[in-house]
């Protein structure tokens, strides 16, 4: 069966819920964040530009990545899955470079893993993805941030930070 990629506006949301479900929260130690965030600032909203990829086998969407800007310079991937039978064909990797391909205005792209999920870290290293920290969060607990640069300049001086290079290579 032949797999159809699309950037879309939305997801239809019973479908995404039950994704979600299936393959974060029944697959692992997640805790959703509607059970533990308070209600916030119901006035607040966030304008920034988005970017939706689905994955589709036939008329099912069997995968998501999308993400939001934080800001002017950096875009932030949220979430990306594929479900359980479709993983290891590829499907992940085409929606990354859609992903990818669709944010080259912001300098950097950050997305965070679950320490432990070797398969899509190894993936965002092989897409030229650098670590950049270790945080502990309530959704999954131990994450892998990491990010992608855009902007070469700026990816030449973290490599300076990261004593991955000379600061006279930065220069030049």
């Amino acid at each position: 069966m032949s797999i159809e990629f699309k950037i879309v506006d939305e997801y239809p949301k019973e479908i995404q819920r039950e994704l979600m479900k299936r393959n974060l929260e029944d697959a692992q130690i997640f805790f959703h964040p509607d059970s533990y965030l308070g209600a916030g600032d119901k006035g607040h909203k966030r304008e920034s530009k988005k970017v939706k990829v689905a994955a589709y086998a036939g008329d099912r969407l069997i995968g998501i990545s999308y993400g939001s800007a934080v800001n002017k310079n950096r875009f932030m991937m949220e979430v990306s899955l594929v479900e359980k039978e479709f993983r290891g064909q590829g499907i992940y990797s085409k929606m990354l470079e859609l992903v990818l391909s669709n944010t080259r205005e912001f300098d950097e792209i950050d997305s965070c893993h679950h320490q432990f999920n070797s398969r899509i870290i190894a993936k965002k290293l092989k897409h030229n993805f650098y670590i950049i920290g270790l945080e502990i969060g309530p959704a999954v607990g131990p994450i892998l941030r990491m990010r992608y640069f855009n902007n070469q300049k700026l990816l030449s001086i973290m490599k300076f930070r990261m004593g991955l290079i000379e600061k006279s290579e930065v220069d030049s």
